[in-house]
């Protein structure tokens, strides 16, 4: 029997309504409080240095849309008080949403694309001004690497064996690091939260055409 208080395995988004829904910065990161253990609005709201008043809004719509459930309630001071969880340990959004022949396909890859860039963007500028991201220390083989903030952007011409072999050795080290083991720690054993935001894709770009003789 499964523990009514630990998320789902997987959650698919399969319309666009519920991707809209998901597709916010805040969101994301409430739904990111509440995949280890359940809280309230104003646990989340105190770990994310806000107010209480400023989640409530979202905190229904991620409920509405079933991305997140309540697991507990209970009367403090008078007040009913709601303790939610994530849905599920990852959310998965379906690719079709995304295709240029279906009904808001391109408004579906947006919302993806701008949540996805915009969530990182924010996490590294808020790392970077706690001090958990050290932007000064050169990039350099001989310094440790782990406070740094790897950032690069390449456009590589592969073969089709080449790119096939990029991919499965991308996705192959992703698995690797991104198991239950490495993702349901306790602050106690020593590890750090690492961003990791993976884009692989192929290019409408073509290659310099070579110089004329």
């Amino acid at each position: 029997m499964s523990d009514p208080l630990q998320p789902a395995p997987e959650y698919l988004v399969s319309d666009l309504e519920t991707l809209r829904v998901l597709a916010d910065p805040l969101r994301i990161q409430i739904i990111e409080r509440l995949t280890p253990a359940p809280r309230t609005v104003k646990q989340v709201a105190a770990e994310l240095g806000l107010p209480p008043t400023k989640l409530y809004y979202h905190i229904k719509q991620l409920e509405e849309r079933g991305l997140i459930q309540v697991v507990e309630t209970r009367l403090v001071s008078g007040i009913l008080e709601k303790q939610y969880r994530a849905a599920a340990r990852r959310y998965h959004v379906d690719k079709t949403l995304f295709a240029p022949a279906s009904p808001g396909g391109r408004e579906g890859l947006h919302l993806m694309l701008t949540s996805l860039l915009d969530d990182t963007r924010d996490d590294i500028e808020r790392s970077v001004e706690a001090g958990v991201v050290d932007v000064t220390t050169p990039e350099d083989v001989s310094r440790p690497l782990q406070r740094t903030l790897f950032l690069a952007r390449h456009t590589v011409y592969l073969t089709p064996a080449e790119a096939e072999a990029f991919y499965r050795r991308l996705r192959d080290l992703l698995d690797e690091y991104t198991t239950a083991e490495h993702k349901l720690v306790k602050a106690d054993e020593g590890r750090q939260a690492y961003g990791l935001t993976a884009l692989l894709y192929p290019s409408e770009r073509s290659p310099a055409a070579p110089d004329a003789e």
